[in-house]
């Protein structure tokens, strides 16, 4: 009877810890899209490349972005596929090479951080240095990609992407907003 009522307990602080994380999924669901500005640094072992993307997303999920910096790469624009595996640029492309075995365009990076806040696995939740920090999972080419986000006053701050275990991704989120 012990063990029964510790495993309820323990339930319930789970569903607990991850409510937060559900809260904002629920709200990014329900509203007509979102934006945000992401600083990416992207880790290619042999050099990290930097830079700035301003993000919008609508409520099927379409992705798209332009380009803030570099100022050589300004006002490039592109759509994400739904997946983060297929970028349409609109006139002028940039290509920084593929991380992750080749599965993840570092320009997609945003793209598939809300794919992940729209519908992946929510693995854990809870704080972390006065900040709400949600981990979500997705399998990929067999092996994990985890994107864990931190929030601040229940909006993202920051995010990164790991994959076989190596982040290969960090961003920083500014000017969030539903629409």
């Amino acid at each position: 009877m012990v063990f029964l009522c510790l495993l309820c307990v323990g339930c319930a602080d789970e569903k607990r810890a991850l409510s937060s994380a559900i809260a904002f999924r629920t709200e990014l669901i329900n509203a007509k899209g979102c934006s945000f500005n992401a600083r990416i640094t992207a880790d290619f072992e042999d050099r990290v490349e930097l830079f700035v993307l301003q993000c919008t997303a609508d409520s099927e999920g379409k992705f798209s972005f332009c380009v803030l910096e570099p100022e050589t790469l300004k006002d490039i624009c592109a759509t994400v596929s739904e997946d983060g595996g297929t970028l349409t640029y609109d006139g002028m492309a940039m290509d920084f090479g593929l991380l992750a075995d080749g599965n993840v365009i570092p320009a997609a990076a945003p793209a598939l951080v809300f794919a992940a806040w729209r519908s992946d696995y929510i693995s854990s939740g809870g704080t972390e240095e006065n900040y709400y920090r949600a981990t979500y999972e997705r399998d990929f080419d067999s092996k994990k990609l985890i994107v864990d986000t931190w929030f601040e006053k229940r909006l993202p701050i920051s995010a990164q992407i790991c994959y076989n275990d190596q982040c290969i991704i960090q961003m920083e989120i500014t000017d969030f907003s539903f629409h």
